[in-house]
């Protein structure tokens, strides 16, 4: 079959998480015998030797197939006779829901929430991570009950990290690191766990922050002055926490991982982390390093019941702080390594995949709605006069 893997995000040697997603389905599907092109954003690269045809060009002429996030969707594609299949995984309204509510965020999510009428119409098939994720869609889906909802998260790849590992500038070779994984954004809750480290004292222990911009982004989130300052308000300095200025290449993020012996995921409560599958922990169960999270989303019921790390509540900082004191000991780093690695096999980009490519050939045969009512829902999201989340 042939199949279009639509990202807006930049492919290349270093990704964030919706490319490097794109990538691997990409990878994956050609890997069970399809024709596969990915079209990303204008400078993408292959970040490595693939049979995928890597294109700017939507191509949807060319597709058999097109699977990709609702966001980066466009009308012509709810229109065409190709099998669609939505990837649903990250809950982006949601996201927007939690940030400040500037023109720019506001316009965002009227043009975010105008996709979901389409998709509710017109998609064969969603692609959803956890139970929480494939309820809501169910919901948004509730006047076509039959269209499949495949839960496919995020995954890690095929081969193991190495075993090498990397020195982080400003953090003594003899210290334990505590690894903030993946951008800072307003639902994530970086505070606690500084405040955490703040009552470790002189525990020989660094929080390490990735400040660098993220690939394809035009400027920095959340800087090294940031951290700086929110460190300071508390009483912290280097190298109780250190910024990473640069952002590793997709293939040598096993250097920095190996290094760690944490892996902090904090966030705050509310819909986001309701709905959210944390695709930063994923890189903590293929360099199987302990997690440390926050209670709510499926990350945090998959590391309490797999004895993957600790969960904590939103927002303790005490509680944190003694769940660090706990990770960092050698029995706990063993007995959570341990169950990390026994965990390995299923997450397997290969093995996620499976329902997906098992279904392809088919799923273009689930009835679609019409296409009329829904664009009369989506010029209303357009204009602001409908609820954006299904609750």
């Amino acid at each position: 079959m042939r199949v279009l893997v639509a990202t807006d995000d930049l492919v290349g040697p270093s990704m964030a998480g919706s490319a490097l997603r794109a990538w691997e389905l990409a990878n994956t599907l050609t890997d069970a015998g399809h024709e596969v092109r990915l079209t990303a954003a204008r400078g993408s690269t292959p970040p490595h030797h693939s049979a995928v045809t890597l294109t700017t060009s939507a191509g949807r002429s060319w597709a058999e197939a097109v699977i990709a996030p609702p966001w980066s969707l466009h009308v012509p594609v709810f229109t065409g006779s190709h099998t669609l299949v939505v990837d649903g995984v990250t809950p982006l309204l949601a996201e927007l829901e939690a940030m400040p509510p500037t023109a720019a965020v506001r316009r965002r999510r009227r043009t975010a929430a105008a996709r979901l009428p389409l998709v509710a119409a017109r998609a064969h098939a969603i692609l959803a991570a956890g139970e929480a994720q494939g309820r809501w869609w169910r919901q948004l889906l509730r006047e076509r009950p039959e269209t499949p909802v495949v839960d496919l998260p995020f995954g890690i790849p095929a081969a193991d990290p190495p075993a090498e590992s990397m020195e982080i500038d400003g953090v003594p070779p003899d210290w334990t690191v505590a690894l903030w994984w993946g951008g800072v954004w307003p639902w994530l809750d970086l505070e606690t766990l500084l405040s955490a480290r703040a009552k470790l004292g002189d525990v020989p222990l660094s929080i390490v922050v990735p400040t660098a911009a993220r690939p394809g982004g035009a400027a920095v989130d959340f800087t090294a002055d940031d951290l700086r300052r929110m460190a300071s308000e508390i009483g912290l300095t280097d190298p109780a926490v250190v910024a990473l200025e640069s952002w590793l290449p997709y293939d040598r993020r096993h250097l920095l991982l190996n290094r760690a012996s944490v892996m902090a995921v904090l966030h705050h409560p509310g819909r986001e982390s309701e709905l959210a599958f944390r695709t930063r922990a994923m890189d903590a169960v293929w360099s199987a390093t302990p997690l440390l999270v926050s209670n709510g989303g499926e990350v945090s019921r998959l590391v309490q019941a797999e004895d993957w790390g600790e969960v904590v509540a939103p927002g303790d900082a005490a509680a944190a702080a003694a769940a660090l004191r706990r990770l960092v000991h050698p029995d706990a780093q063993a007995r959570h390594r341990s169950a990390l690695q026994s965990q390995r096999m299923q997450w397997r980009w290969t093995r996620l995949s499976r329902a997906l490519v098992e279904a392809l050939p088919s799923i273009g045969q689930t009835p679609r709605g019409a296409l009329a009512p829904a664009l009369l829902r989506t010029a209303a999201a357009l204009l602001g006069r409908t609820s954006e989340l299904v609750r």
